[in-house]
């Protein structure tokens, strides 16, 4: 790999020269950059202080670009395999691409050889001058496969470049997951959509995604030590609308200062990206250009018939040593031979289709009979072998999916995703969380709200006739008592708004972050909740003496501390997960949000309660006791209920019991099905989003699925 010292807008320029870098940016430059450090030492030699920390940060900086590239590589292998369907040494054929010429004038490309293949794709990008890459292809044409393989072999060449030169680490990214609104208004600057950009790039690098903390990350991408590939530009917007969101990535990517020189790889349909080469939007200011300026942008070739045979024969090799394939594809091999030009060669030239074709007469079948189909019948006949070949192969002990069953679920999720394409929302990413806009975006709001308000009411009026029990008192005589009955009725009121709203708040537990820097310094900021409990309770502890003592007032004040101590846990815990490795995961993590924070508000109210009252009253001994701690248990739920009344987790469950009443989705659980056809091939993810395998197996399940 060229060190980047050579790229033009890196550290020199294209004579060699060394760049003038004003004083107030040379330090930005000089920690952002390891490779202009390393290259200028004159520069760096002017402040004798940041010299002499250099080698520390640059080892720090190889320790954490190692542990990404080593998670990285791990994942991206398990995703090929999957998306393969091979265990064994999974190979995917040998996808060729091209140069592309754009009609810009302005436009300027980057330099390199002009063609190149699958085999050698991490040298044809190592070959370019400043890394920037656009790979261009119809649905199905290989795109992901290819920039998986170049992510695959630069990891794999990373142990072959001295450490001096630093690590350039790629992670594939599904850009549809970068969704943020602002992206559609013309107001958001580009250098401010490369904040966000930048933002979410550490977002997916770290927390669950990858081993590593918030703020590595972060060091690592304002090094430029992060390849970023971003996958699906032509996915970020609905279909026929005008490509809003992937032209503010464009110019964010080309804004200077942020990532207009850092190497990037990016993936787009031809048509799409044509589109965008032709648009023009009152935003863009003189000068600029709606596509990636230096860049190479190639496009790939639809696979020979030689390449396609190539292929079969990998996956299917003869038992004999003068066989080339199985006996079962040896009439497909000689169909191709004899008709090079006709429809089941143009089908399996395709990447997609030869890979649907292998997967559905992977284990038995005669692949024979797509020999005699005419074209407007493979793609669906193929499909249709599909699905039936995969439930039979993947079908786990116990569960019994039948294929109508499959078929039928499936298909919900195929015309959501079409209906919140035609929405403006992404037509490719499903979010867990999100269920309930598949059951309607009204009903499960509804027994949302209906249900935590009842509980919430519930819950106070079993405080409330406890309190009537031990002191014959409907509504407490004193007016800090009724301040309190004014605030559970407040409370009630504040459920039923919030719980229907659509807005749900993801969160998960996450204990790892105690570990870490950043989950320390949460250690030290969540301290400001019981302390601020500690005064309000001291407050409310005088105003509640006036009625019921001093001892008593400031017993039950001191109440005020638990609820700190449960904000401060949260605050230390929570998070909002960026990765799962398995799509149930995902709302096990908001289910052990919500569950957590309810009996720990319930359990701290209750045993703050009790405590504050046998302190109150410790005459009464463990009567007392019981009785706040009674009181508090009831309390503390209804709050608890308060606080997560926005969790994704309710709404969820009440989304899976509507749909599983109108037989869209399976009457057990949700997350094993996902995680089902996960394993089987049908969905795949990216971060938190579940999407399907294909283009084609979604508009052809929701198809069928209507039928």
């Amino acid at each position: 790999m060229k060190p980047w010292s050579s790229w033009d807008g890196i550290g020199r320029t294209k004579k060699g020269r060394t760049r003038k870098f004003a004083p107030q940016s040379l330090k930005g430059q000089v920690w952002g950059n390891v490779f202009l450090i390393q290259s200028s030492r004159d520069v760096v030699l002017q402040n004798p202080t940041i010299a002499t920390a250099l080698p520390q940060r640059h080892q720090e900086l190889l320790v954490w670009a190692h542990t990404l590239a080593d998670s990285v590589g791990r994942q991206e292998a398990d995703v090929r395999v999957r998306l393969l369907a091979d265990d064994g040494v999974p190979r995917a054929a040998d996808l060729e691409f091209h140069r592309t010429e754009l009609d810009l004038k302005r436009w300027r490309e980057d330099e390199g050889a002009d063609s190149g293949s699958l085999t050698n794709i991490a040298a044809f990008h190592t070959g370019l001058r400043r890394g920037r890459l656009v790979v261009l292809g119809d649905a199905g044409a290989g795109k992901t496969m290819l920039v998986m393989q170049l992510l695959l072999d630069l990891i794999a060449k990373q142990e072959e470049i001295p450490a001096e030169h630093g690590r350039l680490v790629p992670v594939r990214l599904s850009l549809p997951s970068f969704d943020d609104s602002r992206l559609t208004s013309q107001d958001v600057l580009p250098a401010t959509v490369a904040e966000m950009l930048d933002d979410w790039i550490v977002r997916e690098i770290s927390g669950g995604a990858h081993p590593l903390k918030r703020r590595q990350a972060r060091k690592l991408v304002d090094a430029g030590w992060v390849l970023p590939i971003l996958d699906g530009l032509d996915e970020m917007d609905p279909e026929g609308a005008f490509p809003a969101r992937a032209l503010a990535v464009i110019r964010a990517l080309n804004t200077p200062g942020h990532h207009g020189p850092q190497p990037v790889v990016v993936t787009c349909r031809a048509d799409l990206y044509h589109c965008l080469e032709r648009s023009a939007s009152p935003a863009m200011r003189p000068g600029e250009v709606p596509v990636l300026q230096d860049a190479a942008v190639v496009t790939l070739r639809p696979l020979d018939i030689d390449r396609a045979r190539q292929h079969i024969a990998y996956r299917f090799p003869g038992r004999s040593p003068d066989a080339e394939v199985e006996d079962r594809w040896r009439p497909v091999i000689s169909h191709l031979t004899g008709h090079p030009d006709g429809p089941l060669a143009r089908l399996l030239c395709s990447p997609l289709w030869l890979f649907v074709t292998v997967a559905t007469y992977l284990n038995h079948g005669q692949p024979e009979e797509l020999t005699r189909l005419p074209a407007d019948k493979l793609h669906d006949f193929l499909l249709a072998r599909l699905l039936p070949q995969t439930v039979a192969q993947h079908q786990p002990a116990g569960t019994g999916y039948s294929e109508s069953e499959v078929l039928h679920w499936l298909g919900t999720l195929a015309r959501h995703l079409t209906a919140a394409r035609q929405e403006g929302n992404s037509g490719t990413d499903f979010y867990p969380h999100q269920l309930w806009r598949v059951a309607g975006h009204l009903l499960p709001r509804i027994i949302s709200t209906i249900l935590q308000g009842t509980l919430t009411t519930l819950f106070l009026l079993l405080a409330l006739s406890h309190y009537h029990s031990t002191t014959s008192y409907w509504i407490p005589p004193y007016a800090p008592g009724r301040a309190l009955l004014l605030a559970g009725a407040t409370l009630v009121v504040w459920v039923a708004v919030h719980a229907g709203r659509g807005s749900v708040r993801l969160r998960g537990l996450d204990t790892s972050l105690l570990r870490t820097p950043s989950g320390r310094r949460r250690m030290l900021f969540a301290l400001v909740w019981p302390v601020a409990g500690l005064a309000i309770g001291y407050v409310f502890g005088l105003w509640y003496s006036q009625g019921y003592g001093t001892r008593v007032g400031q017993a039950y004040g001191l109440s005020f501390v638990s609820v700190g101590l449960v904000l401060a846990t949260e605050t230390v815990l929570a998070s909002r997960p960026s990765a799962v490795s398995r799509p149930s995961r995902l709302m096990g993590q908001a289910f052990a949000f919500q569950s957590v924070v309810l009996t720990s508000y319930g359990l701290a109210f209750s045993a703050g309660f009790g405590a504050m009252n046998l302190a109150a009253y410790p005459w009464l001994s463990w009567t007392a006791f019981g009785d706040g701690a009674t009181l508090g248990l009831c309390l503390g739920l209804a709050i608890g209920i308060g606080r997560t009344c926005t969790s994704a987790w309710t709404l969820y469950v009440i989304s899976t019991l509507v749909l599983a009443a109108r037989r869209r989705f399976p009457r057990r659980r949700l997350g094993p099905f996902l995680d089902w056809a996960y394993d089987a091939g049908l969905l795949r993810l990216s971060g938190i989003a579940v999407q399907f395998r294909h283009h084609a197996l979604q508009e052809w399940v929701s198809r069928g699925s209507d039928k």
